[in-house]
């Protein structure tokens, strides 16, 4: 089936709403469909893999591209821009695998490189693995076969000794083989698992040329032809060694599976894609629409608290079975700090917060993740109360300290922690920043209990997850007493 434009096709009836997904690319003269398959009544490679129950918790696509030998096509560098704001568009907030045959391959490098060229870190991150089948990394003695002035741009940038595979190939040995150069920015720096499978048949592209030394890939001999790699059964090497690998890099994110999901109604009642097992409605204590808006009483937050508790202790029973809680909350920041308290990570919980149109999880952090602390002597050095301010979406200092002096509030010292470039709406770009700014939120806490401060206020402007993440850590520096934001003003909410 030829292809009109480029297009991003989910496969199979798998999961929606996983975090992982693993997109199938194909060559010059590929299709969505048949280059996966023997015939069209049999099977695609993507389908088999979609069916595996051992790949359950993924999401499969087939990426497809306007190419063949008719002039004017796109070279791997142009599918390469394309692929990315597909992926933008379609599929923000996952994790990737690519599955790449042939020129595919060549733009799921030119993809990984432009990431690195654009500095983007986060998009880059979220690359986990690359499987090359039959990748002409040095060209393809096939594309020699065209005469240069009927050849097309796909067919052009194939050829051997091409400037484009040659730049290619020096951004690669500059950027990411072997972990990248010494002056890569810490936050550039990322390992991409690979495996890439020579064919022994394969008469388009040579040995040499799909596996060279310096892709850093593990090279696997498979007894099949350029194409035939492609269209294999389920009891086949190459079917096997794809499963395995897709395997190996889903078992960290194997808890999802398991998850114990939690919705909290608050600001509203919403539906979820994914059923709860626990489910809390507190809608009566939220009106953001009133003026002033209606927030909850300390009182109320004592009862949302027991709530919280009795939800934590459900888990708590079951936590051989859901060691993973994943949390769906319609609510204000302070319920985000609750939340993350009752389900801490000195319990052993692992948090996942749908946030935006992801799933933030605290199973890992950026260690190149930078937090600014600003401190400020406050009004009466005498007293042992400080005041935390986080500022990750605005910077609220200046705000906390009208609050302050119009509620004649007595504090030693105030501290006010954004992210590395200054509070925005983008300051912290995913979940392992998130976590990284909640456990340098918990270390200045710390400090502070260790100068001898016994009281602590918190205010904070931020997304939702990170709320639940600094939840998630601060809950051994209680007692705390956290703010909600009143417009115009703050109030007492919960306390740790």
């Amino acid at each position: 089936m030829s292809i009109e434009k480029a297009q991003l096709k989910k496969i199979g009836s798998g999961p929606t709403d996983s975090r992982f997904a693993i997109i199938f690319l194909h060559g010059i003269g590929g299709s969505l469909y048949d280059t996966w398959r023997n015939d069209s009544y049999s099977q695609t490679l993507i389908e088999m893999l979609d069916q595996d129950p051992l790949l359950r918790d993924a999401e499969f696509y087939s990426y497809g591209y306007r190419t063949g030998v008719k002039p004017w096509q796109y070279d791997f560098t142009t599918v390469a821009e394309l692929l990315h704001s597909d992926i933008k568009v379609e599929l923000p907030g996952k994790e990737i695998i690519f599955v790449a045959h042939s020129m595919g391959g060549l733009v799921v490098q030119q993809y990984i490189v432009n990431r690195y060229e654009t500095f983007d870190s986060s998009n880059l991150k979220s690359v986990k693995g690359v499987v090359y089948l039959s990748v002409p990394f040095h060209g393809s003695g096939l594309a020699e076969l065209f005469p240069k002035i009927f050849a097309n741009k796909q067919i052009k940038s194939l050829r051997r000794k091409n400037p484009q595979l040659a730049l290619l190939e020096g951004n690669w040995n500059k950027y990411a083989y072997r972990g990248g150069v010494e002056a890569l920015p810490e936050n550039l720096k990322h390992n991409i698992s690979q495996i890439a499978l020579r064919g022994e048949r394969d008469r388009v592209v040579a040995s040499a040329s799909s596996t060279p030394l310096y892709l850093g890939a593990e090279v696997i001999a498979v007894d099949e032809g350029h194409s035939s790699i492609c269209k294999v059964d389920s009891s086949s090497t190459v079917y096997k060694t794809i499963r395995d690998f897709l395997q190996k890099h889903l078992e960290p994110i194997s808890t999802s599976s398991k998850a114990m999901i939690f919705h909290i109604h608050g600001f509203d009642k919403q539906q979820y894609e994914v059923q709860p097992q626990i489910e809390l409605n507190w809608t009566e204590y939220f009106d953001v629409y009133a003026s002033p808006r209606r927030l909850p009483s300390t009182s109320e937050w004592s009862i949302m608290a027991k709530a919280l508790g009795e939800a934590a202790d459900i888990w708590s029973q079951n936590r051989a079975m859901k060691r993973c809680v994943r949390v769906y909350a319609s609510l204000s920041l302070p319920g985000g700090i609750l939340i993350g308290s009752r389900f801490s990570q000195a319990r052993g919980a692992v948090l996942e917060v749908a946030q935006g149109e992801g799933i933030w999880s605290s199973l890992r952090r950026d260690p190149s993740f930078e937090v600014n602390v600003k401190r400020c002597f406050g009004n009466n050095s005498n007293s042992k109360r400080a005041i935390v301010v986080l500022s990750v979406s605005n910077d609220i200092e200046k705000t906390v300290l009208s609050h302050l002096k119009q509620s004649d509030v007595q504090y030693e010292l105030l501290i006010n922690l954004t992210p590395q470039l200054g509070a925005g709406q983008r300051s912290i770009s995913g979940a392992e920043q998130a976590v990284s700014y909640a456990i340098e939120v918990k270390a200045a806490v710390d400090r502070l209990k260790q100068q001898g401060i016994d009281k602590v206020d918190l205010y904070l402007n931020c997304p939702f997850g990170v709320a639940v993440f600094v939840g998630h850590y601060l809950t051994a520096a209680g007692p705390i007493q956290v703010f909600d934001f009143m417009n115009p003003g703050y109030v007492p909410a919960c306390v740790l």
